[in-house]
């Protein structure tokens, strides 16, 4: 073997180890977390979250619009309890402000939508504000903060990148920047087991195609219900 042929046998070798080297950097940046908080969604992005009593949760994001004088932003929830029976709540948040501007309800095959009072949920349920699904990331689950790293199939073979943060009550939540709403899984740890109970978890979704059940002539015409003052 002359020293040309040597030479540019030296060259080649060192060539494909630069280009080995590139693809394996690449496959291990492909594998690392891409977790950046909430996905911002478009309209009609839903989600189907389950509970720990296999009932199924729709929820869709409904895009902006002007609801009452105020810029909104809306989300519906639809629970289904049984094949037949289903409730949906539909809730509009001032843009800027993140306050609550309407919500409107009725039951599925139901020509009945009744506004339901904010204050009035907040009272019967204390943390109701906080459950209902966001578009924002919440401060503590920030990607800047302590999380592990994982990924999660759903049952209709959907892969996505998680981050699993624990919060102050010992729950450990699963987060996707892939999924509409940001759930992915919630489990609760409870005291001296092994095993935690899962509470809930996605079981499908999209980032189009969610249709809205109560109508906007409807949750603008809503009927108001007379309530008891409950603060009193």
């Amino acid at each position: 073997m002359n020293k040309k042929t040597y030479k540019n046998l030296i060259i080649l070798s060192v060539g494909l180890a630069l280009v080995l080297m590139i693809v394996l950097f690449a496959r291990d940046r492909s594998n690392q977390n891409i977790y950046t908080g909430f996905l911002k969604p478009a309209e009609g992005a839903w989600s189907e979250i389950m509970n720990g009593a296999e009932q199924s949760q729709i929820i869709v994001y409904l895009g902006e619009k002007v609801v009452h004088n105020v810029r909104a932003y809306g989300i519906e929830i639809e629970s289904i309890v049984s094949e037949n029976e289903s409730a949906i709540i539909q809730i509009w948040r001032d843009k800027e402000s993140n306050e609550i501007v309407e919500i409107a309800a009725k039951l599925e095959g139901q020509n009945e939508t009744i506004c339901v009072d904010a204050s009035l949920m907040g009272i019967l349920i204390p943390s109701f504000d906080t459950l209902l699904p966001a578009i924002e990331t919440p401060e503590k689950y920030n990607s800047k903060n302590e999380y592990t790293y994982d990924t999660f199939t759903t049952k209709t073979g959907k892969t996505i990148q998680i981050a699993k943060f624990i919060d102050e009550n010992n729950m450990e939540i699963w987060l996707s920047s892939e999924v509409p709403f940001g759930i992915v899984k919630i489990i609760d740890w409870i005291e001296k087991t092994e095993t935690g109970e899962v509470m809930a978890w996605l079981q499908d979704f999209e980032l189009s195609g969610g249709k809205q059940k109560i109508s906007e002539n409807e949750m603008l015409n809503c009927k108001k219900m007379n309530f008891p003052n409950l603060s009193r």
